[in-house]
């Protein structure tokens, strides 16, 4: 693109006698004027003139400034606003003047394309049409783009709210294939430390091991007689800060988490299930939208993970790989790999994971679980330096009792303390 002039195209205005022609667009030069010279043969130069007036100029102005914007580093777009009483020549192949001294036309927009006889359009809601009939390119700018957007989240939205709609027939088979086998947040692995998973099981944490200041914060999990969870609350400071309400099918699936933020704000993630997959829809009062889909392969294992943010785009995917036992072994995602080992076949949560760095295969970090005795520890490492530590103390049943969290200076950083109501 050639670089613009420094005088932008030769914009000036010569202070000469004034005599004006009434003609609106013409090929004979005035001979006493005051020019304002528009200089760029071969390019495209749009022009909205006025006459700098209080009112009535709100959409020309609007539309100016859309054009101005859309072409501000265009260097062969050239967006001139010409508000001076003036002549307005254009030095195209053959040279072209409009008089802007003329009060009947308040205001307009003129299009050269640096060649031919510019044209005249005078009313603002023609202004975007007749340029992209005239240049033959449709004019995308920003509120275009934000129309198009608003347009494309609402189709998903539709999408989502269709899907709320549907209808699939689930059976205790499909139940006990999807609990036992997807091997995802919600249905995680049958748990092996299933007395720990009964009736309300509460942490509260503290600064210090000594806990002599107030804990700051206290986590409640309250389970059905089948150790799934039925309510999750967060306290902070003494104030609810959450609270997660589950409701589940008589397959004991999660029909819906309903959500209550600090505000007393609800809001709701609704479960839909299907022969291949099953969806999370998060609802709210202003939104309907589908916001994580799992992918089931024929084991009923998840295979791949799409994480969806509230316009409806897909941030996130993830693929998972499972071993001979159904035990996730890899998980991949667009940046990293990681990759789950097991001491033994009895093992159900891993002892061992790493993550590599997708591009090079270098190794970013590495996770590790081992027990000394009541205690199980985990430690997180960048090479040879921790990056944290968590250290469980545990009763005779491996339900932990003390939970310490270390920073990557081996300072403690949070103690949990847990208590068990049956």
């Amino acid at each position: 693109m050639k670089a613009k002039s420094n005088l932008i195209g030769a914009v000036l205005c010569l202070l000469l006698l004034t005599a004006c022609s009434k003609k609106i667009l013409t090929d004979n030069p005035e001979p006493e004027a005051m020019l304002y010279e528009i200089n760029h043969k071969n390019d495209v130069s749009l022009v909205f003139f006025d006459h700098n007036q209080g009112s009535g100029l709100e959409k020309h102005l609007n539309i100016y400034q859309r054009f101005a914007e859309a072409f501000d580093t265009i260097q062969d777009v050239h967006v001139f606003h010409v508000k001076e009483d003036c002549v307005i020549e254009f030095r195209n192949y053959g040279y072209y003047y409009f008089n802007n001294q003329d009060y009947k036309l308040k205001s307009g927009m003129i299009l050269s394309n640096g060649v031919d006889k510019p044209i005249l359009v005078t009313n603002p809601d023609k202004y975007i049409e007749t340029y992209e009939s005239y240049f033959k390119v449709p004019f995308n700018d920003k509120v275009y783009y934000s129309k198009l957007r608003k347009a494309e989240i609402a189709e998903r939205q539709k999408e989502s709210e269709k899907e709320l709609k549907s209808k699939f027939k689930v059976d205790q088979n499909y139940a006990d294939n999807l609990m036992q086998n997807s091997n995802v947040s919600y249905y995680p692995k049958p748990n092996v430390f299933l007395s720990c998973s009964a009736g309300k099981v509460t942490a509260k944490a503290y600064k210090d091991s000594s806990k002599t200041a107030k804990s700051f914060m206290q986590l409640e999990t309250l389970y059905d007689k089948n150790g799934q969870i039925k309510q999750y609350s967060t306290i902070i400071n003494g104030v609810l800060y959450s609270d997660d309400l589950y409701y589940r099918n008589s397959y004991h699936l999660i029909d819906s988490i309903v959500r209550r933020n600090e505000k007393g704000e609800k809001s709701k993630d609704v479960f839909k299930y299907g022969k291949k997959q099953f969806s999370i829809i998060s609802v709210d009062e202003k939104n309907v939208m589908i916001a994580k889909v799992f992918h089931l392969n024929d084991k009923f294992q998840c295979a791949k993970i799409e994480t969806v943010n509230g316009s409806g785009d897909v941030v996130a995917i993830s693929f998972c790989e499972y071993d001979d036992l159904g035990r996730i072994a890899k998980e991949v995602n667009a940046t990293q790999r990681l990759v789950y080992e097991y001491k033994n076949e009895q093992e159900v949560l891993n002892s061992k994971m790493k993550i590599y760095n997708i591009m090079d295969n270098t190794l970013l970090s590495e996770n590790m679980r081992y027990s000394e005795g009541n205690k199980d520890i985990f430690i997180s490492k960048e090479k040879d330096k921790i990056l944290s530590k968590t250290i469980s103390l545990n009763d005779s049943n491996g339900c932990a009792k003390m939970i310490y969290n270390y920073n990557s200076d081996n300072n403690l950083s949070e103690v949990y303390e847990y208590s068990y109501e049956n």
